[in-house]
């Protein structure tokens, strides 16, 4: 996971993690106005608008090796990266919840 400063100060998270299939995978997240809940949010709302077979189609057509295999295997990948978003939103929110998000974000994970 890379952290980025951006010009209003807020802070970017970029998240990292290999897909089943191995491909390279990342999505970004802001944190913004000192409110670890925003981060939620943002990973929350990243999680709602991934579409899996939209982006496995996008990724089998950007690769010109279409196969049937090759998109099942895609939309498996992402619809295992939204899962894995969706319980790093959760334990994200209730360590914000605890207020111990300074010690306990479960950022580990995504490196």
């Amino acid at each position: 996971m890379n952290v980025k400063v951006s010009d209003d100060n807020s802070f970017l998270f970029d998240f990292r993690r290999r897909t089943l299939g191995g491909l390279p995978f990342c999505f970004t997240a802001e944190l913004s106005e000192n409110r670890p809940g925003t981060l939620v949010d943002e990973i929350f709302s990243f999680v709602d608008e991934l579409d899996p077979e939209r982006v496995a189609g996008e990724w089998v057509e950007a690769s010109g090796q279409f196969s049937p295999t090759r998109f099942c295997q895609a939309v498996a990948d992402m619809e295992e990266i939204r899962t894995q978003a969706f319980l790093l939103a959760i334990e994200l929110a209730e360590a914000v919840e605890d207020n111990d998000y300074f010690i306990f974000f479960p950022w580990y994970q995504w490196n």
